[in-house]
């Protein structure tokens, strides 16, 4: 029994770890390329659109919709974190999601971060400004990156895990 359950572990955190997930660098996030379902692009279009109304329940704009992709925009709130003088401050974004479905039987998820708010009030910060010129995380926002990667695959993951069924 006790083998059968390191096995069992073994394998979990391979599957676990196999999966895609995005990284924050000063350039955002790189767009991910997964296999299709076997589905028909109009069923996973509207597939798209229904997950953007189920999972951004506050709302969101779906647009630039044509015969194989879209893009979806809506806010998520506290996205990110960082602490300050034992301060916790929390972000909120407003992400754009492209989604384009390819004749090569995988689609690409571009995720792009296009606006920070704090309290509801725009900030004139982006991703880049959380890296040094020479591309390493500043120490201030040491805490950014994982917040903000978590936010991100979770996103991502509950689209991909959407449209799978």
């Amino acid at each position: 029994m006790k083998h059968f359950l390191k096995i069992t572990l073994f394998f979990w955190i391979v599957a676990s770890s196999a999966q895609t997930k995005l990284e924050m660098t000063p350039k955002g996030f790189a767009p991910l390329e997964i296999d299709m379902p076997n589905q028909p692009i109009t069923n996973l279009i509207e597939q798209s659109k229904e997950w953007a109304r189920y999972y951004n329940e506050k709302g969101s704009d779906v647009f630039d919709v044509s015969k194989n992709s879209l893009t979806i925009e809506a806010r998520y709130e506290n996205a990110y974190y960082y602490w300050n003088l034992a301060v916790k401050y929390n972000f909120d974004i407003k992400y754009s999601l492209k989604i384009v479905f390819g004749e090569n039987q995988k689609y690409t998820l571009t995720f792009t971060v296009k606006e920070i708010y704090t309290d509801r009030v725009l900030m004139k910060t982006t991703v880049a400004d959380f890296f040094t010129s020479d591309g390493k995380l500043k120490e201030d926002f040491k805490d950014v990156k994982p917040s903000l990667e978590s936010t991100v695959n979770r996103i991502i993951k509950s689209y991909i895990n959407f449209i799978a069924r």
